[in-house]
């Protein structure tokens, strides 16, 4: 998994280059409408608060910029890695915690998020002690109510939302009422909330960098400019509407969309007298292209990765494949699997037994090891920034298994066909082997007896035995792992399986010990 630092890095210049193609595009819009240039830093902030996702999920492409950094050579600054014991889970990742610098993020994070609740909080407590008012022409999914607090007029909510009067509204003329009223309802059927509350959790991850802070600007003055634009649009005069907005505005501003916002007084009053500009609405198609696009824009920049950024994070892991003689196993598949990040790798070792992972992301890595004739050999490793990992695998041999099937009958002795004795080797299910080692073989098997006592009494079953196959052929060991089988069937099986007779295994020409399954069934005929 990528480190908190590596990943911090990412997101401030790929989030630094978001905030320029929004201050660009705002750019190119000058002579564009203020609803148009809201929507556009909206869908800023949206790509911002997607870009840590969109980071990890996003396809990668590799831009072919000059750097210093190269794979680290092979050979130099080796971790040797040894093998992983059964039973104990692999090394747990590092956690972002640990890291000083994750800390200090999380801490200006949550002290923005609490200027942010706190400035919610100040808003909601002026509706304290509201009363609802009845207002003809305004929707019923948004209540009208007066506050004693409320200095100006104000819109609050998202889901239920609530447009909150002053006192002194009771002596405002109709012409006045009318014009505000329209104004914070547009806040309303704009979500407007919505836009801001994006604008607000974007800077609270992107607190430390100021074009964050000047989005979030710009966004607010281009609100309320479209909304001045839209209440001119529905038939008020704009000397008239300035006029209230002078009245209005007292120096003081509140957390939520509010019809006298100081911030941008002047420009506001000097855009609602400008007859040159351009006050149309939001159309449909842009509504629907400028996300297409920004979604676009969105993943180009996530996915874009520079040669040597993407070796900076990277490691190399290398090792030998050996057998239990300790002759090297070529043509050996290794499987390199990412604990961390969920990358997989693949490649083979040579004809020398050695493999190479010349340049594979940093992490805790599980390693399978597939040779034919052998068992999966599983390894840990651990792959650093910029070193080599060695992490040695030794295959052990692949155990065999025989299976016999001896089939009784219930009826007179003379109705059965078979007699025991000496039988052919019936086909053996073995995992296929290959390179240096021969298989193997069963030269003489002796089938069990199945008396004729157990077979009138209905007892069958299945005798699973493991056993050691040694260097001249003979069975050593066997023993019986199942324990639910008839005790009589169990050492008939195991008398039956000491008489049999293999030519072994070999291993580099060498005959070797071999552990095999036998499993001997005894059945009734049907």
């Amino acid at each position: 998994m990528i480190g908190f630092t590596d990943f911090a890095v990412q997101a401030a210049w790929k989030g630094t280059a978001i905030l320029v193609a929004g201050f660009a595009a705002a750019r190119l819009l000058a002579r564009g409408s203020a609803a148009l240039r809201h929507y556009t830093w909206s869908l800023v902030f949206g790509a911002l608060l997607a870009l840590p996702a969109a980071i990890a999920l996003a396809p990668k492409w590799s831009v072919p910029v000059p750097a210093g950094a190269t794979t680290p050579d092979v050979g130099t600054n080796v971790t040797v890695i040894g093998k992983a014991p059964r039973g104990v889970p692999p090394p747990a990742p590092t956690r972002p915690g640990s890291n000083p610098l994750a800390w200090i993020y999380l801490a200006g994070m949550a002290a923005v998020a609490a200027r942010f609740a706190g400035g919610a909080l100040r808003a909601r407590r002026l509706l304290a002690g509201s009363a609802v008012v009845t207002r003809r022409g305004i929707p019923r999914t948004v209540r009208v109510v007066e506050s004693p607090s409320a200095p100006v007029p104000m819109v609050w909510g998202v889901l239920r939302p609530v447009i909150a009067l002053p006192v002194a509204s009771r002596h405002w003329s109709a012409e006045r009422m009318r014009a505000v009223l329209l104004h914070e309802l547009i806040h309303v059927q704009r979500r407007d909330l919505v836009a801001q509350v994006m604008a607000q959790a974007a800077c609270c991850l992107w607190w430390f960098h100021p074009l964050a802070w000047l989005a979030a600007k710009e966004q607010r003055r281009e609100r309320e400019r479209a909304v001045d634009d839209a209440v001119l649009e529905r038939g008020i005069g704009a000397a008239e509407y300035a006029g209230h907005l002078v009245d209005l505005v007292r120096g003081l501003t509140v957390e939520a969309p509010a019809m006298a916002d100081a911030g941008d007084f002047e420009g506001r009053v000097r855009a609602l007298l400008d007859r040159t500009r351009n006050r149309a609405p939001l159309g449909r198609r842009m509504a629907l292209a400028a996300p297409l696009a920004a979604a676009l824009v969105l993943l180009a920049v996530a996915g874009v990765t520079s040669h040597a950024q993407a070796q900076a994070g990277a490691g190399a892991l290398v090792g030998i494949v050996t057998d239990p003689s300790g002759a090297r196993v070529p043509g050996t598949e290794v499987r390199a699997k990412n604990l961390d990040a969920g990358n997989e790798e693949l490649t083979r070792a040579g004809a020398a037994g050695e493999y190479a992972f010349r340049a594979i992301p940093a992490g805790h890595y599980e390693l399978e090891f597939r040779s034919r004739g052998f068992k999966v050999a599983k390894v840990a490793a651990v792959v650093e920034p910029g070193k080599i990992a060695s992490a040695p695998a030794h295959l052990e041999l692949g155990e065999t298994s025989e299976t016999v099937t001896v089939v009784g009958s219930k009826g007179p002795a003379q109705a059965r066909a078979a007699a025991p004795g000496m039988g052919p080797a019936p086909g053996a299910q073995r995992i296929p082997v290959g390179g240096n080692v021969q298989p193997m073989k069963l030269l003489r098997q002796t089938r069990p007896e199945y008396p004729e006592a157990l077979q009138q009494q209905g007892i069958t079953g299945r005798v699973i035995i493991r056993a050691v196959v040694g260097t001249d052929g003979s069975v050593l060991n066997p023993k019986v792992v199942n324990t639910e089988v008839n005790p009589a069937l169990a050492q008939l099986a195991l008398d039956a399986v000491k008489k049999w007779l293999y030519s072994p295994s070999l291993l580099n020409g060498q005959p070797v010990e071999t552990a095999t399954t036998i499993t001997i069934g005894f059945e009734l005929e049907k």
